[in-house]
């Protein structure tokens, strides 16, 4: 099949995907009170677990499902749209409840329609198209761009599928020998069906930023049976296939075969080291490209280094695949083939990766962020007495630090779980464990690959819990106080 015609079936299954996906989002929003209760606290949970889980344990889960159905193409292109659609709801979820909501009240437009019966001029064309857009297209658009990127450039799973797709054909014709420099030309259809979208994406992340007033007003919307029933629906099989077999299924493995694993010395310490090269590289870019989106993405910065930090997410929204590439073409010139052999470019492409991420979870923390709470915990903590003084580091820890901490978190198991950049641009020497499980599970399922993969998952979660009390503890001792600046006039 060629380049063309698996873009095309990939822009199908795409707009498939995004479309279905902007009428859960609007369902499940409407679920999703802004109070904070218990309720809503673990309807969140549930609802944005399955972007924790990665893609590679999902594929490799039900891999042996689409093998029996090799001769039903359709039954496995349902299944593999399912789970690609139960993945990107969350993120249109978030999408729907921190941008602004519709810019026509509901007054409003009610006076409009009673209006256009009695044949004023409210009624003509430009009016009606005028109301429209502001009423959805200024919301759902942009939400809707980004869940069609989202599905248009996932990987994992349509590799181990076995399932057509655009970044599985150069992916394949990459690793098969075509040179670096060659499989450029296949990216010029993609990344114009993704530059017409990023504009969509960045009119999101902007509207994020910019945070108007009327997102204050607190959304009661009343929610009828038919929503409850499509939002309760959509969490329970999302929740079902995309966390709980995935995650019974490694946790089965790993009991029967762990003792297997572990007895094999060379087996082990060969995948402790690629899990120490993921966490090492997933760590530093984690930091890296938080640090970065707090620099560009902040209240007391200017208006034109805000834009360009947006601008440059770009790169990001590319794709793994295509920002892998390009880089690696440029680092196979005379001028950067000296640092080809070394970290820099797998850091560079994690970093650029994850730094729209950042922006976009930047911006969701600085909507829940009170700058009330935060300067009287600055006060506190300038108080002369130390215990009033160690109890403001305290509080801002669990006003700022905390969130900082798991935002940096989440971003790094992200990159540890990355194969395009890892594979492409990380030495021989540092390769990480998601390349290796990647190409052992294409030969099947089996309980020591289970086992193996469950190691792998459990590494980096172990660090973040066993790491936590110790960053808070040094996050509170070492704070610095320029932060204080920020509210005094």
């Amino acid at each position: 099949m060629s380049l063309t015609t698996v873009c095309g079936v990939t822009v199908l299954r795409s707009l498939i995907i995004s479309l279905i996906g902007v009428y859960l989002c609007q369902r499940l929003s409407s679920l999703i009170d802004r109070t904070e209760t218990r309720y809503t606290i673990f309807v969140w949970l549930v609802a944005l677990a399955p972007i924790l889980v990665p893609e590679l344990i999902v594929g490799y889960t039900w891999s042996l499902l689409t093998t029996h159905l090799i001769h039903f193409p359709v039954l496995g292109e349902a299944v593999y749209s399912i789970l690609v659609l139960l993945r990107v709801v969350p993120v249109g979820l978030l999408c729907y409840h921190m941008t602004a909501g519709t810019q026509i009240s509901v007054e409003a437009d009610f006076i409009r329609k009673a209006a256009s019966r009695a044949g004023n001029a409210i009624s003509r064309l430009p009016v009606k198209w005028s109301f429209f857009l502001r009423k959805t297209l200024v919301r759902t658009v942009p939400v809707w761009c980004l869940l069609f990127l989202l599905a248009f450039q996932e990987f994992e799973m349509a590799s181990l599928l076995y399932l057509n797709s655009w970044t599985v054909w150069i992916f394949d014709a990459q690793a098969g020998g075509v040179p670096v420099r060659e499989t450029l030309v296949y990216l010029v259809i993609p990344l114009i069906i993704e530059v017409l979208l990023i504009a969509g994406v960045l009119y999101l992340l902007r509207s994020l930023e910019q945070r108007p007033s009327y997102l204050q007003q607190h959304r009661h919307s009343k929610v009828n049976r038919m929503q409850r029933f499509t939002a309760v629906s959509y969490l329970a099989v999302a929740t079902c296939c995309v966390v709980l077999i995935p995650l019974a299924m490694l946790g089965w493995g790993g009991f029967l075969s762990l003792k297997i694993v572990l007895q094999n010395q060379l087996q082990i310490m060969g995948t402790i080291q690629e899990c120490a090269w993921g966490v090492l590289y997933a760590t530093t870019s984690g930091i890296a490209a938080w640090g970065l989106a707090t620099c560009f993405i902040n209240r007391t910065q200017s208006r034109f280094i805000k834009v360009i930090g947006l601008i440059c997410c770009v790169p990001g929204l590319s794709g793994s695949l295509p920002l892998a590439l390009i880089i690696a073409s440029v680092f196979l010139t005379r001028a950067g083939n000296w640092l080809y052999g070394t970290p820099v470019p797998v850091l560079l492409g994690f970093v650029l990766y994850l730094f729209p991420r950042a922006v976009f979870i930047k911006l969701i923390f600085q909507k829940q962020e009170q700058n009330e709470s935060i300067f009287l915990a600055h006060l506190l903590k300038q108080a002369v007495c130390s215990h009033q003084s160690v109890n403001g580091g305290r509080l801002l820890w669990v006003t700022r630090g905390r969130m900082q901490y798991w935002a940096v978190a989440v971003l790094a198991f992200w990159v540890y779980w990355d194969v395009t950049i890892s594979s492409i641009l990380a030495p021989n020497s540092g390769m990480t464990s998601a390349v290796r499980l990647y190409g052992l599970m294409h030969y099947g399922q089996t309980s020591v690959l289970s086992a193996i993969s469950l190691i792998c998952c459990c590494i980096p979660v172990l660090l973040a819990i066993i790491l936590f009390p110790v960053v808070r503890r040094i996050w509170i001792q070492f704070n610095h106080q320029s932060e204080f600046n920020h509210f005094v006039p």
